[in-house]
């Protein structure tokens, strides 16, 4: 079983306006806890007051509560924004999903408060590492990037031979969680390329940097090979990260009866279409859409 670890808060900063990074330090031992990878992540388990029944409404899509405030133990998984060369702390991003734990875990806690994690655990990305990959593409939507932020804060601390993309889709650029910070890691090294893309247009930056692109629209439209466009002709060598929603990753969504179905084309299906092989694609799945 993985291990479990007292943690405090030691830092909160609001990322977008419905998402805040978490930086935990450990209360008590730490033995094991920086033993982790890129793309791993840790469960969290605090109390929380919440109400004590919650169902899904399909008008809100969301989950709605109801009935008497009670006190209950939660638990969530999140990946880890935090490289393992950072030791001494973990960070976290929670975004509030409209969920069971993460709207009420933002709301009832601050700096100083107390919680467990339990981890690390996941086996997300350790095919770049396992296969000795120098070519990776990492397709994120909304708080479906912490991995890949681990992952370039890791290969500039120890100094790999690798090169990324970012492929990152938000609603707006508001909602860009760590854009700075990514931005920052290009500067940092010639190997990093980032392509940022709003799905529900508003202002663009301006952008001279020949390695930051921002666009409005999806990472893929019909007919055109995105990889290919910002990868170059050695596109089929990348391995592909995949972190997002079940839309997001295979099209699978609610339909008009809030049953589950195939509703369109997701990351992964473009990537199949043109050719890319499932061994080269690795995919994690934060919800269902």
């Amino acid at each position: 079983m993985p291990a479990k670890y007292k943690m405090q808060i030691e830092k909160i900063t609001q990322e977008t306006e419905d998402s805040k990074s978490i930086i935990l330090v450990p209360a008590e031992s730490d033995d094991g806890l920086f033993d982790y990878m890129p793309g791993q992540f840790f469960t969290v388990e605090a109390e929380i007051m919440r109400p004590k029944v919650m169902a899904y409404d399909r008008s809100k899509e969301m989950m709605v509560g109801s009935g008497e405030i009670v006190n209950v133990t939660e638990r969530k998984a999140f990946s880890a924004v935090s490289s393992p060369t950072e030791e001494g702390y973990i960070e976290l991003l929670v975004k509030s999903e409209k969920g069971v734990f993460a709207p009420y875990f933002l709301e009832q806690y601050d700096v100083g408060d107390f919680c467990t994690l339990q981890g690390p655990q996941g086996r997300f990305m350790a095919n770049i590492f396992q296969n000795g990959e120098k070519f990776v593409a990492c397709w994120s939507a909304g708080s479906g990037i912490p991995s890949t932020v681990s992952l370039m804060k890791y290969a500039i601390d120890k100094e790999l031979d690798l090169k990324v993309i970012v492929f990152d889709s938000n609603k707006t650029i508001e909602d860009i969680i760590y854009h700075e910070r990514i931005k920052e890691f290009i500067n940092q090294s010639e190997n990093f390329i980032s392509v940022f893309t709003v799905t529900r247009g508003g202002r663009l930056p301006n952008s001279n940097h020949p390695r930051v692109t921002h666009y409005s629209g999806r990472l893929w439209t019909d007919g055109e090979n995105t990889l290919a466009k910002h990868a170059g002709g050695n596109w089929r060598s990348f391995f592909n990260t995949i972190c997002g929603s079940s839309s997001f990753i295979n099209g699978i969504g609610r339909d008009d009866n809030s049953k589950f179905a195939k509703l369109g084309d997701g990351i992964e299906d473009h990537l199949l279409e043109f050719g890319i092989p499932k061994n080269k694609i690795d995919k994690d799945q934060y919800y269902l859409q």
